[in-house]
């Protein structure tokens, strides 16, 4: 069952990325996985529900309605989704993926730092390996309230 949310929480809503970048722990380097132009909405309801799309900045529609295999990679590998419940523990936004882009996503407990007024939300993840590069990094995430 999913935790409530107060409706008047500033979290809930519907937010639109302003940027996404990765900082590597061992080399200190930040990057933007996506490309500095990444799209993404996310959608946190009261009753405790989540769902959140990224795509990358360049991304290739297909040549034909049926994708070939390395289209198909390409477009998956170029995006996150998911679908679940989450809470709010203090500081922290806790995801339960319920429906995922990636099956090993689905079932787990994701833990992120969050900050959230009325217009601005900062979410930045605990170190942990990039399912986008493969190297332990930090995510942070800027999101704007959609108006």
């Amino acid at each position: 069952m999913a935790h409530a949310i107060s409706p008047d929480h500033p979290i809930v809503g519907t937010w639109q990325l302003v940027s996404f970048t990765e900082n590597d722990i061992e080399t200190g380097a930040v990057t933007h996985p996506m490309g500095e132009r990444a799209k993404a909405a996310v959608i946190y309801t009261a009753d405790g529900y989540v769902i959140t799309l990224f795509t990358a900045e360049g991304r290739t529609p297909p040549l034909a309605p049926l994708s070939t295999d390395q289209e198909a990679v390409d477009l998956y590998r170029s995006m996150i989704a998911f679908a679940g419940r989450y809470e709010l523990k203090g500081a922290k936004l806790v995801y339960h993926p319920e429906i995922s882009w990636n099956e090993a996503w689905n079932g787990t407990t994701q833990e992120r730092l969050y900050k959230v007024n009325p217009s601005r939300l900062e979410v930045s993840s605990v170190p942990a390996v990039s399912t986008l590069t493969g190297r332990t990094t930090v995510f942070s995430l800027v999101w704007e309230r959609m108006p």
